[in-house]
């Protein structure tokens, strides 16, 4: 989630005010049909645009893969990971839809580059041990999980237990159904506060998106991606301080988090700090030269 103020342009474009309307109510597909008819007459309009045609993308690709949809997913990822390309989750998705239509290498080309931009990301590298054990690669698809496990400790869950007691047997089919089982309770209470979060954001409740994005951030403090969607809802609220420290916290994770970078440069023009803010756009421009920051200050 990048801060981008939407409602800075409202009232400029037809299109554009409808396709909030519709993204906000969960109406994906009629929210792209909508920003895709917004021209490129105003800029500062159709730029925004482009991003939230991106994240309706995201949001699609995520309701066909959760209801079976495999081919449909795939097509919603590959669009919106053509309009946000440095978005870890959406290469993650990627991955598992075509692994779940047994495309096991194109799938793993995906995690990869999940894991270029986010190399703690457990859950892709989880998601590529299955690939490899799809393809009866059972030493490389197992030392792959463990490696998975070291990144996230809390992997390591009574399925997990099962796949590993699976592979001892040489059943490779009960392995991969054991690890296609695992979870962690902390892993669903972090995505339930953080689409809660997502969702009060949206609406302008940006204290209360902050304290969700808190709550999860309290179930496991080593998530990026979280300390950004925290400095983005602190932002918005004018807690410049406040958005910095989140902001900076969620690069020394990533340091090549784009997104992240991108908000600590608003962030600290907005405490005044221009020159930090300068270094910034600097290193803005090192990991993300197409970044729409960028964009928007040429």
């Amino acid at each position: 989630m990048a801060f981008f103020n939407r409602e800075l342009v409202l009232g400029r474009n037809p299109h554009y005010d409808k396709g909030i309307r519709l993204l906000d109510q969960g109406l994906y597909q009629e929210a792209i049909t909508e920003f895709e008819q917004v021209g490129t007459s105003d800029l500062a309009v159709y730029r925004l645009a482009r991003f939230h045609l991106g994240q309706a993308y995201a949001e699609l690709g995520q309701r066909y893969l959760q209801g079976g949809l495999l081919e449909r997913a795939e097509a919603a990822l590959r669009r919106a990971i053509e309009i946000h390309p440095r978005f870890a989750d959406l290469h993650c998705h990627l991955g598992i839809a075509l692994r779940r239509q047994g495309r096991c290498p194109e799938a793993i080309e995906a995690l990869n580059h999940a894991l270029q931009i986010n190399p703690r990301f457990a859950y892709a590298k989880l998601q590529m041990a299955l690939c490899y054990l799809q393809m009866s690669e059972k030493g490389r698809g197992w030392q792959t999980a463990q490696e998975a496990v070291a990144l996230e400790p809390r992997l390591h869950t009574s399925d997990f237990q099962k796949a590993m007691q699976a592979l001892e047997e040489d059943n490779l089919t009960g392995a991969i159904a054991a690890l296609e089982q695992v979870r962690i309770s902390e892993v669903e209470d972090i995505q339930f506060h953080t689409r809660l979060g997502d969702d009060l954001y949206r609406r302008g409740m940006y204290d209360r998106a902050a304290e969700e994005y808190r709550k999860a951030l309290h179930v496991n403090g080593e998530y990026p991606d979280l300390y950004n969607r925290l400095g983005v809802a602190l932002l918005a609220q004018g807690d410049y301080s406040g958005a910095e420290e989140a902001l900076r916290r969620a690069l020394e994770l990533n340091p090549r988090y784009a997104e992240a970078q991108a908000n600590l440069v608003l962030a600290l023009r907005g405490a005044g700090k221009q020159a930090e803010a300068q270094q910034a756009l600097q290193r803005l421009a090192e990991i993300a030269p197409d970044s729409l920051l960028l964009q928007s200050a040429g």
